[in-house]
């Protein structure tokens, strides 16, 4: 390790094989917190790259509580966070609205660290149980179209970088991995990030995980997500291919709104919001979810274009099919 801390120092990319020795020694616990520090820092100072962080991710993987569900089909919505922004929890609820069209959803994702309601405080405060069996995750899949992977039950090998990250206080690699290490191995994705500069990053980190359609999606506004407020910037990867271009909520019937329509302060906020889109009030909650599950509903086949999956959307939010999948999520999350 101390070989591979000098070659960061000197400002020397890490090539596949070595990156991934150095993380699988990191992730199995044989390197002290000391060292583990000082490799994170040298390798945000040199820069980390779209290798790097696909070496990484691959270690993450193999580290982690897989589970098989076949050609990974289904659909992850894991963004990276860290926007600060404190918007309801976009994501989350516009899984299920995909779920009740028909997707199939395997969201990867945590309690709040850089927001005040993560996909994990959200679900929880509607009253589901995360922690259930992981052998009951197939069964709730095929049953809802919905499951969410709680992070923590899955990477457990993570253990062994935490006190280091927490001293350090700063992003690192470790940020960027999250969305690129659904234990389910999903290879369609929905793929909000913070910062603009990683789109095009995440899309080609995508394409070295041969994943097999993403939306790498940042707003304007700042948001991780397919935004109302602002234009969006969108990268695309799909059969192997980049794309990159902007959309406007006008392009899908949508009015813009102040992004001030879409805050939340705690998860009972967030759910306060997401309940009152699922009973069909219109509003820009209920515009942002649509567009976010119109996104999922494209990417997981179901409707042919993002801006058809926006009105699939709309009508399961007023019909009430996105309601009843969150509460029948809920029901069997607790029942097994």
């Amino acid at each position: 390790m101390r070989e591979i801390i000098k070659k960061l120092e000197e400002r020397i990319d890490l090539d596949n094989q070595i990156m991934t020795d150095a993380v699988n020694q990191i992730m199995s616990g044989e390197v002290e917190d000391p060292m583990i520090e000082d490799f994170l820092i040298k390798l945000n100072a040199k820069g980390i790259t779209e290798s790097e962080i696909s070496s990484a991710a691959q270690v993450m993987r193999s580290k982690s509580l897989s589970i098989d569900l076949g050609n990974g089909a289904h659909v992850d919505t894991c963004g990276t966070g860290g926007t600060g922004l404190n918007i309801f929890n976009c994501s989350t609820a516009a899984s299920f609205v995909a779920a009740a069209g028909g997707a199939q959803i395997t969201k990867h994702g945590n309690k709040g660290v850089s927001s005040k309601s993560g996909s994990a405080d959200l679900l929880m405060i509607a009253g589901a149980n995360i922690n259930h069996d992981r052998n009951h995750l197939k069964e709730i899949l095929n049953e809802v179209g919905f499951i969410f992977l709680f992070a923590p039950l899955h990477h457990q090998a993570m253990k062994f970088v935490m006190p280091a990250r927490q001293r350090i206080g700063k992003k690192t690699i470790f940020n960027l991995l999250g969305p690129h290490t659904n234990p389910c191995n999903a290879k369609r994705q929905i793929l909000g990030v913070y910062d603009k500069g990683l789109l095009k990053t995440f899309g080609n980190v995508s394409n070295l995980l041969k994943m097999h359609h993403v939306l790498v999606v940042h707003g304007n506004d700042g948001l991780d997500e397919i935004s109302i407020t602002d234009k969006t910037f969108v990268t695309e990867l799909k059969d192997g291919n980049l794309n990159q271009f902007e959309i406007q909520p006008e392009d899908f019937g949508l009015s813009r709104a102040n992004i001030t329509a879409l805050k939340a302060e705690t998860p009972e906020e967030s759910l306060e919001l997401i309940n009152a889109a699922f009973e069909g009030k219109e509003s820009p909650v209920q515009d942002m979810i649509s567009l976010n599950a119109g996104a999922s509903l494209y990417l997981s086949s179901v409707s042919n274009s993002i801006k058809d999956g926006v009105s699939l959307a709309k009508e399961l939010l007023n019909n009430g099919k996105a309601k009843q999948t969150f509460s029948s999520y809920i029901e069997m999350t607790n029942s097994l």
